[in-house]
């Protein structure tokens, strides 16, 4: 049974990015330091180019599936963040602090599975984890969703990796596990692949140099729509069983396993007297 539904939501899914091989408390976290660290803002000056819609990554879709209220939301007119030192001296705090409390351990390691989309829990979590834990802290902060945008990207060995894209009147910045520094998108040494759009997050847009063509006349849903491939996935559930072929899939396709979903939590992560250096990389 499992196996006949990993591969109809393969079906649905289509093509989809893995990142295995990438290396935190799903409570409020908003008192759980001071904001420190530089108040010299570095500007971006800088936006990406964003094309067609996409499909999302496999971990996200099943993510949404555990807890669609994460994945719920959007607005029609995105606004930038005004980037202050303040809000500028948050991001380096929230990265800093992050990267440096959550233990990082990849998928296979924590659950047993090679994908596992999911808030850190009391093992750690890797870098998609990690990325959607600075998002949830820096919207109990007061940022908008909409500025807040997990991304996938390839690195120079095409090794898959999740990273948080802010988006603010003064360009596009870069949150990283693997980067102490908040840097602009495009000082980022990875390939861009795909992030969430700006309107709506179960929506993912297309950064892919290779098969980017421009958005024209795609159509959004409306607010408080329910989400499409939840919709999608609810049917195929609900439908007749139907073998297929797995000859006729992609082998990554075929052989997809369905991440389980963690139960446990951080309830004890303690707070370290002062951020780290920016400048400092986290290998």
């Amino acid at each position: 049974m499992k196996a006949k539904r990993t591969l109809m939501l393969a079906l649905l899914a289509g093509t989809s990015v893995w990142l295995a091989g990438c290396q935190t408390n799903t409570n409020n976290t908003a008192g759980m330091f001071s904001t420190q660290g530089s108040g010299n803002v570095i500007a971006a000056n800088a936006y990406m180019p964003v094309g067609q819609q996409v499909v999302p990554p496999m971990g996200y879709i099943s993510f949404c599936m555990s807890d669609p209220k994460q994945c719920e939301g959007g607005t029609d007119n995105p606004t930038s963040m005004a980037m202050t030192p303040e809000r500028w001296s948050e991001l380096n705090t929230v990265n800093d602090y992050v990267n440096s409390s959550i233990r990082q351990i990849s998928d296979a390691d924590n659950y047993g599975v090679s994908e596992d989309w999911s808030y850190p829990n009391a093992n750690g979590g890797d870098c998609e984890d990690l990325a959607m834990l600075k998002r949830k802290m820096l919207i109990e902060r007061g940022w908008s969703p909409s500025d807040l945008l997990v991304a996938v990207v390839r690195e120079w060995d095409g090794a898959g990796h999740a990273i948080l894209v802010v988006d603010t009147d003064k360009g596009e910045y870069v949150l990283d596990n693997k980067n102490w520094a908040v840097v602009a998108w495009n000082e980022a040494p990875y390939t861009w692949i795909k992030r969430q759009s700006r309107e709506r997050p179960y929506i993912w847009v297309n950064l892919d140099a290779k098969t980017f063509r421009t958005a024209t006349n795609e159509k959004i849903p409306p607010l408080g729509a329910e989400i499409p491939f939840l919709v999608a996935a609810n049917a195929k559930r609900q439908a007749p069983t139907v073998v297929a072929d797995n000859a006729t899939l992609r082998p990554s396709l075929a052989m997809a396993e369905l991440p389980q979903s963690p139960t446990a939590g951080i309830t004890d992560v303690k707070i370290l007297p002062e951020p780290r250096p920016t400048s400092t990389l986290v290998r």
